[in-house]
């Protein structure tokens, strides 16, 4: 069984100071104090150059739209705003900290590949730290308590990113999507569905220890992989000229186009990742460095390391011939095998 289509994991942990009410019901006063504490002990209790906060309010769409592409933030708490909203970088992205978002506190981390392990590792080594200073919100039966109900229990999300492009156009995802919503997960796209990549995360954090959500949730990532594996061989199987057909429009496209719409560009190297799989391209393409160009072709990537401007937009034209120049030089020695 192959194991590279799990491209990316994540972890997310929740976490609420019992004393204090939840943000959303916090004046801004309530909220600035906490985020205080917690700024002011992670940096008295860290090696200097550690941890960089910033407030939300001070970070500007494009860092925003960075930073979520990143995994260091969440698409939720980049649409929020107001006093005592902050988010710590730890490490220069080896992890990151929400400050009164849905809950006070809420630990993000991520890695290529399926590293849930290695995750864990950090994310409660960073709640060991932060508990030292907060006084957990906690139930002997519902677990730890969030204000979203389903984030409560152990107040743990792991996600992992497999990428499926040949499930998605032959329609077989969507009994498997039953499969994982029956035991309490649920598959979404990333980026829309564009190249065929999703995510499998848990709903819910209760009932469950951390150990057997991360081991549930790696055992059906590596089950839509196989699966995914299994698929792209019938593919090529049933229509090999096919297969080869389109998978040479698009390096065509990648090669010589120069203006390329983020969607557009997710699904031609999605398109060519495949192919260098099934030996139909080369060099071949594996799903890393796949994974890593799309994450690149984003719109964040693109203004803040291309562009270089963190407060450019999100909607310029030049982001498109941007995306197009990246793709060019990406596939600029790729050719379909005869």
């Amino acid at each position: 069984m192959e194991e590279t289509l799990v491209i990316a994991s994540a972890l997310t942990l929740e976490r609420n100071d019992g004393g204090s009410v939840f943000p959303h019901a916090a004046d801004d006063a309530s909220r600035e104090q906490l985020a205080r504490r917690a700024v002011d002990h992670l940096s008295t209790n860290a090696l200097p150059g550690e941890w960089d906060f910033h407030n939300l309010d001070d970070l500007s769409l494009a860092m925003r739209a960075y930073l979520v592409e990143r995994g260091l933030m969440t698409p939720a708490f980049a649409e929020q705003s107001g006093p005592g909203r902050s988010l710590g970088v730890f490490r220069s992205g080896k992890a990151s900290l929400e400050i009164n978002g849905v809950s006070h506190l809420r630990i993000l981390c991520s890695r290529p590949a399926d590293r849930l392990l290695e995750l864990w590792g950090l994310v409660d080594w960073l709640d060991d730290q932060l508990e030292s200073e907060f006084a957990w919100a906690f139930d002997e039966v519902r677990g730890y308590l969030t204000a979203l109900p389903e984030a409560a229990g152990t107040g743990l999300r792991a996600h992992l990113t497999v990428h499926l492009p040949a499930l998605m156009v032959t329609g077989r995802l969507g009994p498997l999507a039953v499969r994982l919503q029956s035991d309490g997960f649920a598959l979404a796209p990333v980026w829309e569905g564009a190249g065929g990549v999703f995510q499998v995360f848990n709903r819910a954090t209760v009932g469950r220890s951390e150990g057997d959500l991360m081991a549930t949730g790696l055992d059906f990532a590596r089950l839509l992989a196989e699966r995914e594996r299994t698929a792209r061989k019938w593919l090529f199987r049933e229509n090999p000229s096919r297969a080869r057909d389109y998978v040479g429009r698009a390096l065509g496209v990648a090669q010589q186009a120069y203006s390329v719409g983020v969607e557009e560009g997710v699904s031609l190297i999605s398109a060519l990742q495949v192919g260098g799989d099934m030996g139909l391209t080369e060099p071949q393409f594996d799903s890393q460095s796949a994974f890593a160009l799309m994450r690149r072709i984003q719109p964040g990537h693109l203004v803040v390391e291309e562009i270089r401007s963190a407060h450019g937009g999100l909607d310029e034209p030049a982001i498109d011939e941007v995306r197009a120049r990246l793709l060019r030089e990406a596939f600029a020695g790729t050719r379909v095998l005869r």
